[in-house]
């Protein structure tokens, strides 16, 4: 006879709705313990209490009940909901929803204000400070930008002291490079040559001077530069494999360590003729590019300028090595030419003036990915842009002005092999950008004008061509002044035939950056000014005056934001 239950004011309580999931997967009463429930810390299992979303029309749809709807009534159809919203015939349909990418989407939050009205310019000590404009975004800083104040220089002693590392043992300084046993270290040799210089040249014929020049130096002459190339690799090889990215940072700070050690015990004139130093700097520059982007490479840059100075003033003509004379030369034009196009976009003090450029060959360069002459156009563009307003108005600036415009259109960018069409392409596509940024620097013109509008389309046209024939090398550049000259109230089609390739500007401008990814374009520096442009302009056209401060449109929008920015 079963037990009589005892009698109780208080309704009896069978189950519990807040018990955790793993509990209820069990089928076992859960104590609703926190953070853990006593029979999943007794057992050792994870405690889930997530809450779990139920939909009914899915329940309905495989026809069972939903929660107790219909179940514990002493009338079930009664409390079942009917399914008015199903079709009669019991086909579903549903919405098609989009692909969502990772360049899908651009937020723009009221803490993008903030953004454009502090902007963080370089003190004299080096160090970074927020300067709140008065008219404008960028008052103050194309003041200190303008200013006639020389860069500081670094001698080799100098540079020494910048790198604030301390210095290894003697026994550690030129002992650095993995043994033949480290299977990472031929791992990332391998990566360097097979991956990463394919990259540096627009070419598919002529051999990049990173690996004809570079890597036969750093195997026969020098542990050190050896090192800087495994840590390059590895740096890059990051990008896609995490657990590259401790080995990287290791590695660089090695070779930083060791660097340092060897400017503080030799003499200057010894450190300027040493092959060893400058190509050591050129792979450090390259892996600041890589890896943050930030002044560090310029560091490298400033350091590697005062090398060169010094190496031809105590230059004897003692070196007959054809192979050291044409890697001293290489190194000289890869810094000359990160300081050309870095400066085309933050328009700071040369490093490398455009006089290295003048007496330079007209055939196009497959590392530069262009002739050395449209190098020589773009420095003096950026330097004539950083002229005052008081500059701007004489007949002598419109005479230089329109002496630039008749070079760049009379400008023939020759390519020794027939059949390198990609090399051709680059060139052209470099050339086009380089009209559009002069217009926009020196004759004040911004996306509102329909000649820079045409131009945008062109260009973004020209560089979906090279995108759909998996051409990345070069293209960086292009795409930024195209990306940050877009005018916002016109979203331009692009016309192709990858269907995997957006067909709108803005789009198709963050899907180029996502594919740039495997590139040594440092893409998260490049995206964040692009998207930034972006969100000025885009604020702008809720503004009454615009314009209206000191500088052109790009002076105001692209500049403050490109400080040591890389756009090789």
């Amino acid at each position: 006879m079963p037990r009589r239950r005892p009698s109780s004011s208080a309704p009896v309580r069978r189950r519990t709705r807040t018990g955790c999931l793993t509990c209820r997967g069990r089928k076992i009463k859960c104590d609703e313990g926190k953070p853990v429930c006593g029979q999943c810390m007794l057992k050792g299992f994870e405690c889930d209490t997530t809450s779990t979303l139920k939909w009914e029309t899915e329940y309905l749809s495989k026809g069972l009940a939903f929660g107790r709807s219909g179940v514990w009534s002493k009338h079930p159809k009664e409390g079942v909901s009917p399914p008015a919203f199903f079709p009669t015939d019991d086909i579903s349909y549903w919405c098609s929803f989009p692909r969502i990418h990772t360049y899908s989407f651009i937020n723009t939050t009221i803490g993008v204000d903030e953004e454009f009205t502090t902007v963080e310019q370089p003190t004299s000590n080096g160090e970074l400070a927020l300067v709140s404009p008065t008219n404008s975004p960028a008052t103050l800083a194309l003041a200190q930008r303008r200013s006639s104040t020389p860069p500081m220089p670094y001698s080799p002693d100098s540079y020494a002291r910048v790198l604030q590392l301390p210095v290894l043992p003697l026994s550690g300084v030129f002992g650095i490079l993995p043994s033949a046993r480290d299977s990472d270290a031929s791992l990332l040799l391998s990566y360097y040559i097979e991956k990463i210089c394919p990259l540096t040249s627009a070419s598919k014929h002529a051999a990049t001077p990173f690996a004809s020049l570079i890597v036969p130096f750093s195997v026969s002459s020098s542990p050190l530069a050896m090192s800087s190339i495994t840590a390059l690799a590895a740096c890059h090889l990051s990008r896609s494999q995490t657990i590259f990215k401790a080995k990287a940072l290791r590695l660089g700070q090695q070779v930083i360590q060791s660097l340092r050690a060897k400017l503080s015990m030799s003499d200057a004139s010894m450190v300027a003729m040493d092959p060893e130093i400058v190509v050591v700097m050129l792979l450090l520059c390259l892996f600041e590019i890589i890896n943050e982007c930030d002044k560090r490479w310029v560091v490298h840059l400033k350091g590697a300028r005062d090398l060169l100075r010094l190496r031809r003033e105590v230059s004897t003509g003692t070196l007959h090595d054809s192979d050291l004379i044409e890697l001293f030369r290489f190194c000289e034009h890869y810094f000359a030419f990160q300081d050309v196009m870095g400066r085309t976009a933050c328009g700071e003090n040369p490093v490398f003036g455009s006089e290295f450029w003048s007496a330079e060959p007209a055939d196009c360069n497959p590392w530069l990915g262009c002739s050395p002459e449209l190098v020589y156009v773009l420095s003096k563009i950026t330097e004539m842009g950083r002229e005052g307003p008081q500059h701007r108005h004489t007949l002598q600036f419109r005479i230089a002005v329109a002496s630039l415009e008749q070079q760049l259109t009379t400008l023939t960018q020759r390519v020794s092999e027939v059949s390198d069409d990609a090399l051709r392409e680059a060139a052209e596509v470099k050339k086009l950008a380089a009209e559009l940024y002069l217009q926009c620097v020196l004759n004040d013109a911004d996306p509102s004008v329909t000649w820079v509008a045409d131009r945008v389309s062109n260009l973004l046209n020209m560089i979906a061509t090279l995108v759909e024939k998996n051409v990345l090398s070069g293209i960086g550049w292009p795409l930024f002044v195209a990306a940050v000259e877009l005018d916002p109230a016109h979203d331009y089609q692009i016309p192709q035939s990858n269907l995997h390739a957006p067909r709108y500007a803005r789009a198709f401008v963050l899907y180029t950056l996502d594919k740039l990814s495997g590139s040594l374009v440092n893409v998260a520096r490049t995206r964040s000014v692009i998207e930034k442009v972006w969100q000025a302009r885009d604020l702008q056209q809720f503004l009454e005056n615009n314009n209206n401060g000191p500088g052109n449109d790009w002076e105001q929008l692209v500049a403050p934001l490109c400080s040591n920015m890389s756009l090789v």
